[in-house]
């Protein structure tokens, strides 16, 4: 009787979440690709893994290793991709990414006597560190990030760092058992248990930890005083401000506000910085709370359609940012100018 394997579970809910990230339009396209092959890489060590551990087939157990090298460049290059203004040149990428896969892959393939699994371990390890390091990154950096999607973007990294810390320690305990018990039964055993593992902490990091994490990277403001051409940038920012309500749009982004502004991307986040003491993300904000002030004390909208207005689209941020500026719930401020007349 043949039976469907439960890691193919997996593989359908990340080929989903693949074709949801390809079609997203509002993410840049090199970032969409990095992402969505990342998924879909994952995708495919799900349909082997239950091949191999259904079906004992030969095939799935050599394409394995193969596929599992090319799975954490891919995430990295996607988170990377949200940091920069322009794309990386692909010589660059292919140098100082690809090159080193094909090399595993290719002594992979010769099946020179180095196990598989200290490649994967290799590769996997160094982009774990390469990807927790994007955590440090201050808000300005994602600059093709709306200020609405940091707490996203920022959960989704922390997810695929502790995603790749499981793959590092079971393919660790792969070797060891390979080194230490002289049983093929054993390491089998281990390599099935392994991948088990790490489809449910995929699971459990892409639906659950982007709920709960909230990973807080402190902002940091310039002491130096604002230059001449600081104080021309931020008249003219502020005049599209308010001319033209940019802020109400809920993707606008550091990269696109550049250039309209026909600037570098990091001249417009020092110039923030060194103006008004704060970040691109609450620069942003504090015009979308100052308008969803007016509309509250003006209209008798709900405050989910007064979100929209303003330019949110989180409830808990527009919740966390109307606190900060006011020390009250947006429900509480309406209630208090109501007490007040």
């Amino acid at each position: 009787m043949i039976t469907f394997p439960l890691v193919w579970i997996v593989s359908i809910l990340t080929i989903i979440a693949a074709f949801a990230l390809s079609q997203n339009d509002r993410v840049i396209f090199q970032a969409r690709f990095y992402l969505t092959a990342f998924f879909l890489l994952l995708a495919v060590i799900g349909l082997l893994l239950g091949m191999r551990l259904s079906f004992q087939s030969q095939l799935a157990a050599d394409l394995q290793p193969l596929i599992a090298v090319m799975i954490a460049p891919s995430a990295y290059l996607g988170f990377k991709a949200l940091t920069q203004e322009t794309p990386s040149p692909f010589k660059q990428l292919f140098y100082w990414n690809w090159l080193p896969v094909l090399v595993s892959q290719a002594v992979i393939i010769a099946k020179i006597l180095v196990s598989a699994d200290f490649f994967i371990l290799g590769i996997t390890g160094i982009y774990l560190i390469k990807t927790a390091g994007l955590l440090r990154y201050e808000s300005d950096a994602f600059k093709q990030v709306p200020p609405n999607g940091l707490n996203i973007v920022r959960a989704a990294i922390s997810a695929t760092v502790f995603l790749f810390a499981m793959m590092v320690t079971l393919d660790g305990l792969i070797i060891a058992a390979a080194i230490f018990a002289d049983n093929v039964s054993v390491v089998k055993y281990v390599t099935g248990v392994s991948g088990l593992f790490t489809a449910f902490i995929f699971i459990v990091a892409l639906l659950g930890l982007p709920l709960i994490l909230r990973t807080s990277i402190s902002d940091t403001t310039a002491c130096k005083k604002p230059t001449d051409q600081d104080v021309e940038m931020i008249a003219r920012l502020e005049k599209m401000m308010v001319e033209k309500r940019l802020y109400t749009d809920s993707n606008l982004t550091l990269a696109r506000v550049a250039k309209r502004l026909s600037v570098p991307v990091r001249n417009v986040s020092e110039a923030i910085n060194r103006s008004t003491g704060e970040n691109f993300s609450r620069y942003i904000n504090n015009y979308r709370i100052s308008l969803a002030k007016k509309i509250l004390s003006e209209t008798d909208l709900p405050i989910t359609e007064v979100m929209f207005e303003a330019g949110f689209v989180s409830k808990s941020s527009f919740n966390t940012e109307f606190r900060r500026l006011t020390g009250l719930t947006p429900s509480l401020y309406r209630e208090s100018l109501s007490n007040s007349n």
